[in-house]
């Protein structure tokens, strides 16, 4: 088959990482496979692509909502939609979702497949809320299946009447959990935690995301120095790169706390920054399943995480994590606090963690559960042509 995958950027997160294991596997399996991508990518992730498939980037869509700029990438898609002969078309986050599939209704693909990584209608104001679902709903019109990152996701779609039920399939995100496992720290520890060689690791809470607002990271940093006064000596280590990063770091110095909050920036050895945690942090408003939750799980490390729907897919509250208030990072500051304070609380959790079973996120059982949802499809087409 000639399948076309479509993302709205190819950058270093999540759903990208999982559409490109899909498309090494399908290329493996003897198909053709492009990679679509709008005008945002990273070398590194678009050279990654190149090894194994063909890419095409559309200049044309771009993250935002624009008038102008969509209609063109619709149309310059269904362009190339009918050039290659696309079988399937697969699309990926919010703004391709929409786009992608669009241009494969009037290209005639035969089946429109979209993968939901992300509630676009979750923590979001009314309004939003409304247009995205809407937006969705149409959509689901013309699509011929979801396969989405956990069951909690699949069925907040299905509760908002976006594709009847038997059209959804769930595919958890893979990863190399193996990696994870009794991770050991990185050699360049101290010099990231801003400790003398040879001094102990003080209390220290990672949080592995990409900079951009919808992690919070600047809203948790505001909340630490309130929630940290009490602690004699602590570090929170953030990993990742993006768009709010330099503000972050303003926002540290502002504050005189350069010493304690810490920055890794991009690393590809996330696993040994996990290593360098007592207590893991995510503060997302919105996710589908987060990754990084199936990772800290695997290293067995205790967590404080913002509720969303999808986190309990991974952990359980005061079993292997503590789930705050979605809407309340302040919280989370609190709770990673009274963790970083209480060792014997954080080896309860760290139990916890360590108990969960992580295999189901492996890259061979995602393929394969999409595999099935491309083969479901294909029957009810062949079942209706007849």
């Amino acid at each position: 088959m000639v399948i076309v995958h479509v993302l709205t950027r190819l950058l270093r997160a999540g759903s990208e990482e999982n559409t490109l294991a899909t498309a090494r596997a399908q290329v493996a399996a003897g198909h053709r496979v492009v990679i679509v991508f709008g005008r945002e990518w990273d070398a590194t992730v678009r050279a990654s692509a190149e090894a194994f498939a063909e890419v095409v980037c559309i200049e044309a869509m771009v993250h935002p909502i624009h008038p102008v700029q969509d209609p063109v990438a619709v149309r310059r898609m269904a362009d190339l939609f009918k050039r290659l002969g696309a079988d399937v078309v697969h699309t990926h986050q919010s703004k391709a979702g929409v786009l992608g599939r669009l241009a494969a209704r009037i290209a005639r693909v035969p089946c429109v497949i979209h993968g939901v990584h992300i509630l676009p209608f979750v923590n979001v104001g009314q309004v939003q809320a409304v247009v995205y679902v809407a937006a969705e709903r149409f959509c689901a019109g013309f699509t011929d299946a979801f396969i989405s990152v956990s069951p909690s996701v699949r069925d907040a779609c299905i509760e908002r009447s976006i594709g009847a039920p038997d059209r959804h399939f769930v595919a958890f995100s893979a990863m190399d959990v193996a990696r994870f496992r009794d991770p050991v720290p990185p050699a360049d520890g101290h010099e990231l935690l801003g400790v003398e060689a040879g001094r102990p690791r003080p209390p220290t809470a990672v949080m592995l995301a990409a900079f951009e607002p919808r992690k919070r990271q600047l809203e948790l940093i505001r909340a630490i120095p309130g929630a940290f006064a009490g602690l004699s000596d602590w570090r929170v280590l953030f990993a990742g790169e993006g768009e709010t990063l330099a503000e972050a770091r303003a926002l540290v110095d502002s504050l005189g706390l350069s010493d304690r909050i810490r920055f890794a920036g991009y690393r590809s050895d996330p696993q040994a920054i996990i290593a360098l945690a007592d207590v893991c942090l995510l503060t997302s408003l919105r996710e589908g399943l987060p990754r990084v939750l199936v990772q800290y799980a695997a290293a067995g490390k205790p967590a404080v995480v913002s509720d969303l729907p999808g986190v309990t897919d991974v952990i359980e509250h005061d079993v292997s994590a503590l789930i705050t208030p979605g809407d309340d990072v302040a919280a989370a500051a609190v709770a990673t606090a009274r963790l970083l304070a209480d060792p014997a609380e954080r080896d309860r959790l760290a139990r916890g963690a360590a108990r969960i079973d992580v295999e189901a996120w492996t890259a061979d059982s995602m393929n394969a559960a999409i595999a099935r949802a491309y083969a479901a499809v294909a029957a009810r087409q062949i079942k209706l042509a007849a």
